[in-house]
């Protein structure tokens, strides 16, 4: 058992994580920091602990971790690969992810967290070449079986998506001093010299290199990060988070009633009905005539203080996702589900930060929801979240 594990996360999230890991290991120390990627330290007895837990790192903002085995670092791939093996030694792995870290916030540059043509292709290369048969599968698209051993390739400095580097094509003009490229030496930074006294440039790959045993959803896909395909008819973006979410939390909402709160303009309404549930959906804004078509669907177009609650009446699933920070979205959830007339059975709620620190509260955020009566609430940054979290809560046994 190797001593290190590494953490990937959007960029900001960070200083979370690593107090997550010190509450929980008081004696971890930092050993490896990029914006997005974090690897520490930890004493033996920690290791072990972790080992034995049924769920072993508890962190809401990783996005994926693992014990951490080493780095690589070189010019090409073809000569990193030998290495790469003498690395592992004899471990049989069933499966290889490789992805790369987070490069800029989300939104910075049109980023948003993927796995990228480089990563898919390296993944192929590094299966086609690994010593041993033991690998079920090839292609990362595939996800992870509960209980296989992953061998986690993680890019330090990976070529930016298509669509930044399409981003940065376009765009006439800016300064683009400032943009983190892999590989810049940062202003104020001194350069390593080769032999001859000129300035050495740090190498084109690095690679952290660890493992993780599936034990989660998440854990299934590369880098935590779910490659989904968007329908043609889907009118935003909504689509993936909610599709992630209820894939992620298991909840059975197949043929239910939920209300969604913020269901504008459509994209999370369709994903829930396609899945067979009636959805009232309560959202001052307008809807996508496609989603008002559906016999499904019936909109409330008000905000959500003025409807009465006895619409409610018959509703068991509640979902919401309001551009408003925590508390005020805890508020107006608090007013619906305690609400003598309503008794709903699970939730899942986007609880959004418009500042880092906000992502420090979590656990009085996940105390106020339980005083309600859910006894299950988990809480995790989902692939396609953006500077939020999602938060799933269930009542168990549920009694109507």
């Amino acid at each position: 058992m190797p001593n290190f594990i590494f953490t990937t996360s959007q960029v900001g999230a960070e200083p979370i994580i690593k107090e997550e890991i010190t509450l929980q290991f008081p004696g971890a120390r930092l050993a490896f920091s990029r914006p997005g990627l974090l690897t520490f330290k930890l004493p033996e007895e920690n290791i072990q602990e972790l080992e034995s837990r049924e769920q072993p790192l508890k962190s809401v903002f990783a996005r994926t971790w693992g014990y951490s085995i080493g780095s690589l670092r070189g010019e090409t791939v073809d000569e990193l690969i030998p290495k790469l093996w003498e690395l592992t030694g004899e471990t049989r792995f069933d499966r290889i992810h490789v992805f790369g870290r987070d490069l800029h916030k989300i939104g910075d540059y049109k980023f948003e967290p993927r796995l990228t043509e480089e990563a898919y292709g390296l993944c192929e290369k590094l299966s086609n070449a690994y010593p041993f048969d033991s690998l079920k599968a090839k292609d990362q698209r595939e996800p992870a079986l509960a209980g296989e051993l992953v061998l986690d390739v993680i890019l330090v400095n990976p070529i930016p998506p298509a669509r930044v580097s399409e981003f940065l094509a376009r765009r006439e003009g800016g300064d683009l001093t400032e943009m983190p490229v892999p590989n810049r030496v940062k202003k104020g930074k001194k350069s390593k010299k080769g032999d001859d006294g000129a300035e050495k440039a740090p190498p084109r790959h690095e690679w952290i290199i660890g493992w993780h045993r599936v034990h989660s959803f998440q854990s299934a896909f590369p880098g935590g990060m779910l490659d989904l395909e968007v329908p043609e008819y889907v009118v935003s973006r909504a689509w993936l988070k909610m599709e992630e979410a209820v894939r992620w939390s298991h909840f059975p909402m197949f043929d239910a009633r939920v209300c969604e709160i913020g269901s504008a303009p459509g994209g999370a309404t369709q994903a829930l009905l396609s899945r067979g549930c009636e959805v009232i959906g309560v959202d001052p804004a307008e809807m996508a005539p496609e989603v008002l078509a559906d016999p499904k669907f019936r909109h409330i177009r008000s905000r959500i203080a003025f409807v009465k609650r006895r619409e409610f009446r018959r509703i068991r699933w509640l979902t919401c996702d309001i551009n408003v920070p925590p508390n005020y979205t805890l508020d107006v959830i608090e007013s619906v589900v305690m609400h003598p007339d309503v008794n709903v059975r699970g939730m899942l709620l986007t609880l959004k930060f418009p500042d880092w620190n906000m992502g420090f509260e979590v656990k009085d955020y996940v105390s106020r929801i339980k005083s309600w009566g859910f006894n299950i609430v988990r809480a995790r940054q989902l692939h396609y979240s953006h500077q939020e979290i999602c938060v799933a809560c269930l009542k168990k046994p549920f009694r109507k």
